[in-house]
């Protein structure tokens, strides 16, 4: 099975580059500072990686580490963004312009969904791993 056919995972990886696009979209408006479209490169780049190794641990029932990557990922994201924003424009968020919020609510549905999809991973995981178990492979 190639990543492609794999749903999940494909997904994950896609949204994985929404990140960089959005905040290019944005950065293009000029609502984005260089610095934040830096950190929509970083999260890409991070999230297309981890989905990439927790594909190849698909195949091998011993690797469960880059699955949790796929949920630490998005967390780790969706609590740094407002913290990030926050500390770049000196106020607080619910004081936000409504395109920074807009900013900030599209990266955090990205991480959102993406928290969703490794719940998802999780359980294709175990699934599979449970079958090869009772194999006896």
């Amino acid at each position: 099975m190639n990543i492609m056919e794999n749903k999940i995972y494909s997904t994950y990886m896609v949204l994985g580059s929404l990140y960089f696009i959005s905040k290019l979209i944005y950065y293009i408006f000029g609502w984005v500072c260089f610095a934040g479209l830096m950190l929509g490169l970083v999260a890409s780049v991070l999230t297309i990686l981890i989905g990439i190794a927790s594909f190849k641990g698909y195949k091998k029932a011993g690797k469960p580490i880059a699955h949790w990557l796929t949920t630490l990922g998005p967390l780790i994201i969706i609590l740094y963004s407002p913290l990030h924003m926050t500390m770049r424009l000196g106020i607080p968020v619910f004081r936000f312009s409504a395109e920074k919020i807009s900013i900030l609510l599209i990266f955090e549905g990205l991480a959102i969904a993406q928290l969703i999809l490794s719940i998802l991973m999780h359980k294709e995981y175990s699934k599979i791993a449970r079958v090869s178990k009772s194999k006896g492979e």
